[in-house]
């Protein structure tokens, strides 16, 4: 396992951030100028346009996904009741309950690599056939807006499911039901004042787009990666270039990926300084870019596998 040079530091890094929501409320600005954005294009006819709007537009919401993935740590906000409140709004954005992907995502940490990552099925388990790994990984890839919500809705209604504890259970319904209304209402009054190219281009066409994003670089992290060390199991990229911390700071330190699961409660703004004291374990997957991350991924796509209970490839010399 990595160690840290001081524990001072370590300390220092679990104190509460805003640094977090800052980043969250400059996103927010982003996103609704380019829903004006949007909206504008369409009225004049400037169609050509909504190209990069939307392009913009996929990338924030993708980094909203990672914003509501640190509210699930409770670290966006150093309030808990503001964290929370973040999260659902984010996730309902998203058709993600934030308690529902909070329980799963606990299970990755947890139980990474295993049966119970339920966030990783059928990847993880290794009692699925390639047959359905293969059609899970094209699902993932090509519609992962809708992937995303229905590994996380069958982690929930599974008759085996780990999530058990009854006020957990009632607080998803609630979240879910929730949902349901809030877009059936966004649904309606999108019709009624007829927003639909508006919903459309500014909402949905980049949310497929991050949907898409937001698995592959969950393929990224981890996806070919088997191995009974957890250190194993997690690719980090480590760009050290002006361009690749400023990245890394976009996407509220997700590259660094290994110092997250290693310290999954710290706030993504101390994650760095964690990583420059940390000493690599030789069998950490490090990359120098998010490119050579996918390649390195993408022969696996032919037997998509992750974690432990998978025999592990033998070198060739």
């Amino acid at each position: 396992m990595a160690k840290l040079v001081e524990k001072e530091l370590l300390r220092a890094a679990h104190r509460p951030s805003w640094a977090g929501f800052r980043l969250a409320l400059l996103y927010a600005g982003v996103y609704f100028g380019c829903l004006a954005a949007a909206w504008f294009a369409l009225e004049t006819g400037a169609h050509l346009a909504l190209v990069p709007v939307v392009l913009v537009q996929a990338f924030v919401m993708h980094a909203y996904l990672l914003a509501l993935h640190e509210a699930a740590h409770g670290g966006l906000c150093p309030v808990p009741f503001i964290n929370g409140y973040l999260g659902r709004v984010t996730g309902a954005l998203s058709f993600i309950s934030l308690t529902l992907f909070r329980a799963a995502h606990h299970g990755h940490h947890a139980h990474i690599g295993t049966p119970r990552d339920d966030e990783f099925w059928p990847f993880a388990d290794h009692t699925t056939s390639r047959r359905l790994r293969r059609a899970s990984a094209f699902l993932a890839l090509t519609v992962g807006m809708l992937w995303t919500p229905f590994v996380l809705l069958r982690s929930f209604f599974h008759p085996k499911s780990h999530i058990t504890d009854s006020r957990t259970r009632r607080l998803i319904w609630l979240e879910l039901a929730g949902m349901v209304a809030f877009w059936t209402v966004t649904g309606a009054l999108a019709v009624y004042f007829d927003l639909v190219p508006v919903l459309l281009f500014g909402f949905l066409v980049p949310a497929f787009l991050a949907g898409n994003v937001h698995t592959w670089r969950q393929f990224v992290e981890h996806i070919g990666l088997t191995g009974e060390r957890n250190t194993a199991l997690t690719r980090s990229v480590r760009n050290p270039s002006r361009f690749g911390r400023w990245l890394s700071w976009l996407l509220f330190e997700e590259p660094l990926h290994d110092v997250h699961h290693l310290y999954p409660k710290v706030p993504a703004e101390c994650v760095p300084a964690l990583a420059e004291a940390e000493v690599l374990p030789p069998e950490l997957p490090v990359f120098r870019s998010y490119t050579a991350a996918v390649l390195d991924f993408l022969p696996h796509l032919a037997d998509p596998k992750f974690g432990k209970g998978w025999p592990i490839p033998a070198k060739t010399a």
